[in-house]
């Protein structure tokens, strides 16, 4: 058997070659990952576009329910006009019971937040050593081995 010599002509240094494999090496391996991303594309394409033509089919059906059932409500509430009127009487109540609940929330935020204020007062939060403090980690000295 024949010794395979890497110093053949032309005369090539075993550093060359050397870096020369380590670079088809990398180059490979570019190529593998590549592959590997080609093929994950290539999937998850495949799995978006199924799962948008299976959504595209039930919004199809949806929208034709839809229009049939829009349809028969429009009929419903012309025809009865008592109905109509007790939406109305329900909408009115339903929005006025908004506006008193938002201004009960407002009043029970504000009276929460006086509460706030005099418990910061009691303990003491409202020094300005306190505001001061509120940086100190950027003060900080790095004292530990893990404080990068």
């Amino acid at each position: 058997m024949k010794r395979r010599s890497w110093l053949r002509w032309p005369l090539v240094s075993r550093e060359w070659a050397d870096s020369l494999t380590a670079q088809n090496e990398r180059l490979r391996d570019e190529r593998d990952d590549a592959y590997k991303a080609r093929d994950t594309a290539v999937f998850n394409r495949t799995q978006v576009l199924r799962q948008l033509a299976e959504a595209d089919a039930a919004n199809r059906r949806l929208a034709g329910r839809n229009l049939e059932l829009a349809v028969r409500l429009s009929a419903y509430a012309e025809s009865d006009p008592e109905y109509l009127a007790g939406l109305e009487k329900r909408l009115a109540r339903a929005l006025r019971a908004v506006v008193r609940y938002r201004t009960g929330l407002d009043d029970a935020q504000r009276r929460a937040d006086g509460a706030q204020k005099v418990l910061d007062v009691f303990l003491g939060l409202d020094h300005p050593a306190v505001a001061a403090g509120e940086t100190w980690q950027d003060r900080r000295e790095k004292k530990m081995r893990y404080d990068a």
